[in-house]
């Protein structure tokens, strides 16, 4: 058999066939029916086999520290276990249990925790000659000046910011060229109603009692223009018949707005707003016209009738509100002070004392211009009885100043400039008029 069990106590029957050398190394370890470990387990080391144990009741350390042999690659333990070692897998399983075997194979480092091993790692290098290794040792650079140069800086750094903190505030000699913010335009309103009374921006009372084209706002911006026309209810002076708005502020368009008897009421030429009520929008954003029955009255007077209302809502903050009536127009004009304005409504400088009728025409003439007439075409003048009347009560001083600004001859362009110089500064010419008769 491959494996032999053998109690440790007797020697049996397979000790009486071993050769007297075995047998000697045997009995050498045996006394009182115990094994000790004595020169058997040292003779055992030699190969000359022989059991190898410890003491009876002794786990294994006999068996492990003696190295006795029963037989080549046969080991005891305390419980009677021998095995041969190759091909005896039951045999080793009861050895592995009764506590002798023994682990073998290279030992492997394990970690156990910190103060439970007997071992701890280090790195060290080995110096094998100059171009065989993999790993070179060098010194970093010391830039001493870079360092110097940083901490110079730095002092500079704070020397100016101290000076800079605790310097003297100096009293400057120089205007300060800081552009201010523009302050927003003043807003005004501009009033015409009836033969025309008129309230101009600084709260003037113009009046233009002759027929022709007049300017009533002229600026850099903004072109407008009014063309006063007599009718039979005022006896030849003039009211408002028609306006005309162009200037740069509306990219080359013209708006027209007539009496309701004209049926003007175009852009560029073109009518517009031909229903009522309607609405239309100006090209590029420009603003938009309405057409309706809306708007607060110039005239309380008129309240009696329908209103058909014109309300144009225009760049750079302007809106026109226009009324038309059958054979006159009644104006409200809300619009900004733009630069060079004057005209009918008066030149928007805070100061009514120079809106008279004489100073406007004194400052932009008592007509518009043949270049500048937006209109192209000069109203047709009637010169009534009722006009020749008045021009005949003119005081004598207001007729000699009048003529040179209206110019010579009889023309109805220059009697209706001497009707506005003699009576201009009179709200209520017509009024003035049936109150003596004429």
């Amino acid at each position: 058999p491959a494996c032999e069990h053998r109690s440790l106590l007797s020697p049996g029957p397979a000790y009486a066939q071993r050769s007297p050398e075995k047998r000697a190394m045997f009995a050498g370890g045996h006394t009182s029916g115990s094994f000790t470990m004595g020169g058997a387990g040292v003779a055992g080391m030699a190969g000359l086999g022989g059991y190898g144990a410890g003491g009876v009741g002794v786990v294994g350390a006999g068996g492990v520290a003696g190295g006795a042999m029963v037989a080549p690659g046969v080991s005891a333990s305390a419980s009677g276990c021998g095995c041969c070692g190759v091909g005896c897998a039951a045999c080793q399983a009861g050895c592995l249990a009764g506590g002798c075997a023994v682990a073998g194979g290279p030992a492997v480092m394990s970690f156990v925790g910190a103060g439970r091993g007997d071992y701890i790692t280090e790195t060290n290098y080995k110096y094998v000659g100059p171009g065989q290794g993999n790993l070179m040792a060098s010194t970093p650079f010391f830039i001493l000046w870079g360092r110097i140069l940083c901490f110079l800086l730095t002092l500079l750094l704070l020397a100016l910011l101290v000076w800079f903190l605790t310097r003297p505030a100096a009293a400057s000699s120089t205007t300060s060229t800081t552009t201010p913010r523009a302050a927003p335009l003043p807003i005004g309103e501009c009033t015409f109603w009836g033969d025309p009374h008129l309230v101009s921006f600084d709260g003037g009372r113009p009046s233009f009692y002759g027929d022709g084209e007049y300017w009533i706002i002229r600026s850099d911006a903004m072109k407008m223009q009014g063309r006063y026309m007599g009718t039979n209810y005022t006896k030849g002076l003039a009211a408002t018949n028609k306006i005309a708005v162009a200037g740069p502020f509306l990219k080359g368009h013209v708006i027209m707005v007539g009496t309701l008897e004209s049926g003007v009421l175009t852009l560029d030429g073109r009518p517009m707003c031909e229903d009522f009520p309607s609405s239309h929008q100006l090209p590029n954003g420009l603003g938009s016209i309405t057409y309706n029955g809306e708007g607060k009255l110039v005239d309380p007077a008129t309240a009696e009738w329908t209103k058909h209302v014109v309300t144009l809502s225009l760049p750079m903050g302007v809106h026109i509100t226009v009324f038309r009536w059958a054979n006159y127009l009644d104006l409200r004009i809300r619009m900004p002070a733009l630069p060079g304005i004057d005209g009918s409504c008066g030149n928007f400088n805070g100061d009514s004392s120079d809106d008279t009728t004489e100073a406007i025409m004194g400052r932009i003439g008592s007509r518009v211009p043949h270049g500048q007439n937006i209109f192209h075409t000069r109203a047709d003048i009637q010169w009534t009885t009722t006009e020749e009347k008045l021009l005949a009560l003119c005081p004598r001083d207001k007729y000699r100043a009048a003529q040179p600004k209206c110019g010579e001859g009889n023309t109805m362009q220059v009697k209706s400039c001497m009707i506005n110089w003699c009576f201009g500064s009179n709200e209520h010419a017509l009024r003035m008029a049936k109150s003596l008769g004429i």
